[in-house]
């Protein structure tokens, strides 16, 4: 089952939140979830619309491909 990632606002890496999901919308995450980043060991909040499914695209990577070359 793939993981949720979010990018770690102090690195800037993409970091596992410690949940996985499969065929859920993450959107659907409104209250903050809460976990110690791996990366630079402080405590991040998320919501879904912070976060991408492990292999997915990110926001800047999908603008991108669908620019014209």
């Amino acid at each position: 089952m793939p993981r949720i990632i979010i990018s770690c606002p102090t690195t800037g890496a993409d970091v596992p939140t410690g949940h996985r999901t499969q065929d859920f919308e993450l959107s659907a995450i409104v209250e903050p979830r809460s976990f110690r980043c791996p990366v630079c060991q402080k405590v991040h909040a998320w919501r879904g619309g912070d976060a991408r499914i492990e292999g997915s695209l990110t926001p800047a990577q999908a603008t991108a491909a669908a620019l014209p070359n």
